[in-house]
């Protein structure tokens, strides 16, 4: 069996009783990164086990070895933080899992995605979630110009480096729509940015330390 392993998405204490029983009796967890992952395991004395690096640059030469693993044993799947399959590598083993007749259980919990979207205050039967935007300005602009036209909800990720650049544009083409920016979610330094992109924007500059961490942005484009 392959367990699908939701871990914290900033605070360790947000993991549940289930995704610890689970860690604690598998023998073996397939983890996208590693390193990121032994911070979760050494918090709560799970180390001892085999972890195997799972990603985009492995995949291709590791699948059969995992699948070969689940054929006798079970496993634990998880990425470096957040509900696992979600824009990451996860979703192909999944896959190839399946095609091989090996059961998946998921082990819900912590996602980046929902937390920014419950946090936001726009209240949206549907919306579209991508990743990260495009990084050129003029894709970026044809981006966000089609979610204005279709007046939708969008979600994606942006790094620290280019929050300020994104939302700039997001300005240019939608200067009247409405949005939150999360900021490290779950952590010591929490923090969310809301209002027109002009607004959002004069609030991040207030302070340098609003540029460090990771974000989640929630944009409604609806009139």
């Amino acid at each position: 069996m392959l367990y699908i392993v939701s871990t914290p998405i900033g605070n360790l204490k947000d993991i549940s009783q289930r995704a610890l029983e689970v860690l604690e009796k598998v023998k073996v967890i397939i983890a996208e990164s590693p390193s990121d992952s032994l911070v979760l395991l050494r918090a709560y004395n799970l180390l001892g086990k085999k972890i195997i690096k799972y990603n985009d640059k492995n995949k291709h030469r590791i699948t059969e070895r995992i699948l070969e693993i689940l054929s006798k044993e079970d496993a634990a799947y998880i990425t470096s933080a957040g509900t696992p399959t979600i824009s990451d590598p996860g979703a192909d083993l999944v896959r190839a899992a399946r095609e091989k007749k090996i059961e998946i259980r998921i082990i819900p919990g912590p996602s980046a995605l929902i937390s920014a979207l419950a946090a936001s205050g726009i209240r949206a039967r549907e919306f579209t979630f991508v990743s990260f935007c495009p990084r050129k300005k003029g894709q970026l602009k044809n981006f966000f110009t089609r979610f204005q036209e279709q007046e939708s909800v969008l979600v994606f990720f942006e790094s620290p480096f280019r929050i300020l650049k994104t939302l700039e544009v997001l300005k240019e083409v939608a200067p009247s729509c409405y949005l939150c920016v999360a900021k490290e979610m779950t952590k010591i330094f929490e923090n969310y940015f809301c209002g027109s992109p002009e607004e959002v924007l004069a609030q991040i500059n207030q302070s340098p330390k609003n540029l460090k961490g990771e974000f989640s942005v929630v944009v409604d484009f609806r009139k």
